[in-house]
């Protein structure tokens, strides 16, 4: 605060004054200009004469400085804050303004210090795009996804009105990019999240979460007859589109959509559920959707819980006591719902493998049971010592596989097996599901389901007499 200054002092304060970075304004009792530097002309357009006398809020063009001028400061030395003023011309921008009390001649004087902050707000905005935007298609990113989610769900609890939750990809979008390359997949992506944005409505929340998942925030989204509506507009779109330049060029989606009815439900549950909506399309054949709501929850869970095994004996139907036709059953069982070809459980011994028990979605089957071969020459033996992996989409794709006559003879393209292991640790032999094309849609949880049987299959082994 200064008082009484000197002439020499003055003089000092008035050259800073008038050569300061800030504009500094000063302003009397009445909220009126009554001092304007070259710093204040430049950043709103008004000559020092010009400015002189006028109210403040108008010269800076805005009414919410005076919400700091004078009465919410009287009695402060000095009062910082932000706010957005504009220019002669009207140009808006944001500034940093310090109000500070000088006392003239025993009068008090108020000094605002505005500083212009576009740049940095526009740098913030910038960090904060790039830390919510997929580089590759400018859609938001997981991150955005994230935060979006539980905000999008609260409000379908608050308004009553369903929302719904999409989980889409490409069929077999990797073949696309190994056939292709990288660059055309891309492409392909940039594509593909166009048509999204020209085909959903304006208020749908699209993000990518990577490679080529994709989800949409459906809000108020109504009747179960809206949601199959959306999903085959969508379909449509994206058969009827010409993709990568190319008129002989045809994708097709798989999609699920979770319906979201504002109960309590966790938005990891949520996206879990439309997840598995997702894979029933892909198991259905792709190129189609399906769709599920949080009350089917209760009714059928989205992954097997700590007692795997529990819940698959529910799923048989069987108790402690095992019928004869047990094996048959949990092989039946597991290729239903895989959608694979065949399935078949095989014991080891003497250096063989050997096909005991086979189901197949067709009466004519390349195998029998009864039918053996060396266990090197086989799928099921490089699987349990780790040479070929337990779940293989394509084994046109995998070197190892490739190796194997059986491969190309039948042909061998999706195939799952996991060991069947004793008590003991000894491995009797395998658990195997396999089919004649390829698909991409299987993965760990379907693995984990494997498993399961496998140990069902080796407790009911172990039961039997020997």
């Amino acid at each position: 605060m200064y008082q009484n200054a000197g002439v020499g002092q003055g003089l000092r304060f008035q050259s800073i004054f008038e050569n300061a970075f800030y504009a500094i304004v000063g302003v009397d009792a009445a909220g009126q200009v009554i001092e304007w530097n070259r710093e204040a002309e430049r950043m709103f357009g008004y000559a020092r004469a010009e400015a002189l006398g006028q109210k403040l809020s108008v010269v800076v063009g805005s009414d919410e400085v005076m919400a700091y001028y004078p009465d919410a400061y009287d009695s402060l030395e000095q009062h910082r804050a932000e706010i957005t003023v504009a220019d002669l011309h009207g140009r808006q921008f944001p500034v940093e303004i310090t109000v500070t009390q000088i006392l003239q001649a025993g009068a008090r004087e108020h000094y605002v210090f505005f500083h212009d902050i576009s740049v940095r707000k526009s740098s913030e905005q910038r960090l904060l795009e790039l830390a919510s935007t997929d580089p590759l298609t400018g859609l938001a990113n997981r991150a955005a996804f994230n935060s979006r989610l539980p905000e999008a769900m609260a409000r379908s609890r608050r308004s009553l009105e369903n929302m719904g939750l999409m989980y889409l990809d490409i069929d077999h979008f990797k073949s696309i990019n190994d056939h292709l390359g990288h660059e055309a997949g891309d492409q392909l992506l940039k594509e593909f999240s166009e048509l999204l944005r020209a085909t959903l409505r304006q208020t749908d929340f699209i993000a990518r979460l990577g490679g080529d998942e994709f989800v949409v925030i459906l809000e108020g989204i109504g009747l179960y007859d809206n949601a199959i509506k959306l999903s085959n507009s969508l379909l449509q779109a994206v058969r009827s589109n010409r993709w990568l330049n190319d008129d002989n060029k045809k994708i097709t989606p798989s999609i699920g959509l979770a319906l979201y009815s504002g109960g309590e439900l966790e938005p990891k549950a949520l996206i879990a559920l439309a997840d598995k909506a997702m894979y029933k399309a892909k198991h259905a054949g792709r190129n189609t959707f399906k769709i599920l709501s949080d009350e089917s929850l209760e009714a059928e869970p989205s992954v097997i819980p700590a007692d795997g095994v529990s819940v698959a004996r529910e799923m048989l139907g069987i108790g402690q006591h095992h019928g004869g036709d047990f094996l048959q059953r949990t092989l039946g069982s597991i290729r239903r719902h895989l959608d694979m070809d065949v399935a078949f459980i095989s014991r080891f011994h003497d250096g063989v493998r050997e096909f005991e028990v086979i189901d197949a979605k067709h009466e004519q089957t390349p195998i029998q049971v009864g039918d053996s071969g060396p266990l090197e020459e086989s799928y099921c033996q490089r699987v349990v010592d780790g040479r070929l992996p337990e779940l293989i989409a394509d084994a046109f794709e995998n070197a190892e596989a490739l190796t194997l006559p059986v491969t190309v003879a039948l042909p061998v393209r999706a195939h799952m097996s996991v060991p069947i292991r004793l008590s003991n640790g000894d491995v009797y032999g395998t658990f195997c599901c396999f089919s004649y094309s390829a698909d991409q849609s299987l993965n760990t949880r379907d693995i984990s389901m494997m498993h399961v049987f496998a140990e069902l299959v080796s407790d009911h082994l172990e039961k039997q007499p020997r």
